[in-house]
């Protein structure tokens, strides 16, 4: 057995059934002996970005097949974002032959540089017996928290050399230890606690215990800024919705209140305001990232956040407080006022409806807050974005997703579209049926925003349009069914329409292009 196909058993052995990538050359060694279905991808990046959706909806390690330097470099932004999302992704890529590697011969790359602090662990089999206990630490590595992706750099001639050991024991995880006590003891004596709710309840499906939780302690419940998964059950009445990521305005709703418990969240922060977070002795963390505490100078309590949260319940009595969100008697109105120009409210109102069973994978950009207000956080993998809010990841993600959750929804930007297209080509070949909703502006709204507020001069920049791209035909021509919604009656319908087609299929919805107020 030539160590390529050692590779490929090792990994089955672990449950990886798919790899996703892009090959050249180097790689075919590797491949020749590659027992998994192998996903074609038309751009190396697309790879990365769908083993990140099935690491993230699968809760395991996911792989992506890279093309030496050329496509390692064309997917470090992917690599990036799988970072932040803390997707535990195995990246493989193939290296020039060692034997000649002193004459930097073609496609050869010094792989450790490029991805120096993007992955957690690097590694180049330089030896065929190396490859079990090294395939075996980068496991561990990727699923240690916090989570996130490794690479293996595999050479042609290493590839083709005969396998030698059998596999190692994998080694237990050390679980962190957890002293509940204090914090425990800091949310019993608070006046006026607030929950902020992060990605990590639908990591660790700890919704029933963020419900306990909040009927506990009665008090207002926001989500992270950023939040790229559900943090609620389909239901939560002290919900108020997600924080905008800027510290002044973070800082002026907690501010209010004596302390503030991190459930499983970070508090990310963009554009700049002077304005500093709350202080970080006013702050509790509990969840399974050591390094949240540690950037906000609070205290926490690190493991496995369905378990702390059970623990810290039954250490809580009921406080007697009872907040509940006002109901929002105007969310009628501002549906029906949009609707004459296809507007935002009237576009994910039709969404939410015609779509309640689906997993959403939101890359709209201008028209996130818009998609979060209206009830797409339902609980466990109903709701994916990337931390990253890197353009082109939701489409690409998708592919990952929904080879586990067929009833997949991706909506995205007509820019954001642009950088995975290709994506399209691998849904047609496979049949993976993702429907797609394009949310159309003729540009970069996104940007349009943050100039209105910062820079009024660029506002209408030309550069910040993209127009002439037919969307529809683009579509067909990577050979899937599409069509275009220009006026409001025909929403519904379309929706419908795409909802019910068999394979995947793309609705282009030329919206409203008024610029939104996001950032003033």
């Amino acid at each position: 057995m030539k160590v390529g196909e050692r590779l490929s058993e090792l990994l089955r052995t672990r449950g990886i059934e798919e790899v996703f990538g892009n090959p050249g050359t180097t790689e075919l060694p590797f491949l020749e002996g590659l027992g998994q279905r192998y996903y074609l991808t038309l751009h190396d990046a697309i790879a990365v970005g769908a083993a990140d959706g099935l690491a993230q909806v699968t809760r395991f390690v996911a792989v992506a097949n890279l093309h030496s330097a050329p496509g390692l470099g064309n997917s470090i932004g992917f690599i990036d974002s799988a970072r932040r999302n803390r997707s535990p992704v195995l990246l493989t890529v193939g290296q020039q032959d060692l034997r000649h590697i002193d004459q930097r011969p073609l496609l050869a790359g010094d792989f450790a540089s490029m991805v120096r602090g993007l992955v957690k662990y690097f590694h180049e089999v330089g030896r065929a017996r190396e490859l079990d206990e090294v395939v075996n630490r980068a496991f561990r590595e990727a699923l240690a928290w916090p989570m996130g992706p490794v690479l293996l750099s595999l050479p042609m001639n290493v590839m083709e050399e005969v396998a030698e050991a059998s596999p190692p024991e994998p080694e237990p995880f050390a679980e962190p230890v957890r002293d509940l006590q204090t914090i425990a003891q800091r949310v019993r004596s608070a006046r006026d606690p607030v929950l902020v709710l992060g990605y990590e309840v639908d990591v660790f499906d700890a919704f029933s215990e963020v419900a306990a939780l909040s009927q506990h302690l009665g008090c207002p419940a926001y989500a992270e800024p950023i939040c790229s998964r559900s943090p609620i059950p389909a239901a939560l009445p002290n919900f108020v919705g997600d924080l905008l990521p800027q510290s002044a305005l973070i800082s002026s709703i907690l501010g209010l209140h004596d302390l503030v418990i991190l459930v499983g969240a970070d508090l990310t922060l963009y554009p700049y305001s002077a304005a500093p977070l709350p202080a970080g002795e006013r702050m509790v963390y509990l969840g399974a990232d050591p390094s949240v505490p540690l950037k906000l100078g609070c205290e926490g309590v690190i493991g496995n956040l369905k378990e702390l949260l059970r623990e810290l319940v039954a250490q809580v009595p009921p406080s007697g407080r009872s907040f509940r969100r006002p109901p929002d008697f105007a969310r009628a109105n501002r549906v029906a006022r949009s609707a004459s120009r296809l507007g935002g409210e009237f576009i994910t109102d039709a969404l939410a409806r015609i779509f309640p069973d689906h997993t959403v994978v939101d890359e709209s950009v201008s028209l996130i807050p818009t998609m979060k207000s209206v009830g797409f956080y339902r609980g466990k993998d109903s709701y994916f974005s990337s931390r990253s809010q890197q353009l082109g990841w939701g489409l690409a993600a998708a592919i990952g997703i929904a080879l586990r959750r067929p009833k997949t929804l991706t909506v995205i930007g007509d820019g954001a579209l642009q950088y995975s297209v290709q994506a399209l080509w691998t849904l047609a070949r496979y049949q993976i049926p993702v429907k797609v909703v394009v949310v159309n502006n003729g540009g970069y709204n996104i940007l349009k925003s943050y100039s209105k507020a910062n820079h009024p001069r660029l506002e209408r920049a030309e550069y910040l349009d993209v127009p002439g791209v037919n969307v529809e035909e683009l579509a067909k021509a990577y050979g899937v069914e599409a069509s275009t919604v220009r006026a409001p009656e025909q929403l519904e319908g379309a929706l419908s329409s795409l909802r019910d087609q068999p394979g995947p299929g793309l609705l282009n919805v030329e919206m409203d292009r008024t610029v939104p107020d996001l950032f003033s």
